[in-house]
């Protein structure tokens, strides 16, 4: 006759505590958008993967992702693997700088360095920005040399020289041989002496110093000096 079984073996039928047998706990993903400031706030989103044993990790990113996330996940504190927060905090990046590039672009031309620093200065890490700036180049949507002759049309229009409008080109990031090029092709038709001319004769007369102060003024908007005093004793003179 065989012993009655006093209490079960040892392990039998117990599941493991948190949930069903086999299944780990995924880490806790919470997405902190910052409270809507003052117009032209640039405070990030927060993204924390928080784990049961404490650990955290944190990544900052523009405003526009945080909220796309949040919308991916399906709220701002939820579980979720780190492959696929990966994923969806990749393709958010991806989406939202592709947006906020045809954002900016539609609104006014960019050169390639402009364009970078606006995305870079918005929270956008370095490797998105490379690939939306080069795909935009390569679609055409961004032209340096398109942006130069529009920005030369502008600054000729307000009265600026030659050498100012290509030394704030090259500033901006267009390479000087693209710069000169555009000058070349915009200001073919206008004559340096009679913008400086025109400019000049604006300029108050006060019997001081009238011929170094008005040739002082065109240097500083770009013309050369000789153009400068040239215009500037005709004024005086007149």
């Amino acid at each position: 006759m065989r012993p009655r079984a006093r209490g079960r073996a040892r392990g039998r039928g117990r599941r493991p505590r948190g949930g069903v047998v086999g299944t780990l706990a995924l880490p806790r993903v919470e997405v902190s958008l910052p409270e809507r400031g003052r117009a032209g706030s640039r405070r990030p989103a927060e993204v924390r993967s928080l784990t049961e044993g404490g650990g955290e990790e944190r990544v900052e990113v523009p405003v526009e992702v945080g909220r796309r996330l949040v919308s991916s996940l399906g709220g701002d504190s939820v579980p979720c693997s780190p492959e696929r927060l990966r994923q969806l905090l990749d393709d958010a990046l991806e989406t939202c700088a592709r947006g906020r590039v045809e954002t900016l672009v539609g609104r006014r031309d960019y050169c390639a360095r402009e364009l970078s620093e606006r995305l870079l200065s918005l929270g956008y890490p370095a490797r998105v920005v490379d690939e939306r700036v080069e795909r935009a180049v390569g679609a055409g949507v961004v032209d340096d040399a398109r942006y130069a002759r529009s920005f030369v049309r502008s600054k000729v229009a307000a009265g600026w020289g030659r050498a100012r409008i290509e030394r704030e080109l090259e500033r901006r990031g267009v390479s000087r041989e693209v710069a000169s090029l555009a000058a070349d092709e915009e200001m073919a038709e206008t004559d340096e002496c009679e913008r400086a001319l025109s400019l000049a004769s604006r300029r108050p007369l006060t019997g001081r110093n009238d011929v170094q102060r008005i040739a002082r003024f065109l240097c500083g908007r770009g013309f050369p000096p000789a153009v400068a005093f040239d215009a500037a004793r005709e004024v005086v003179g007149s």
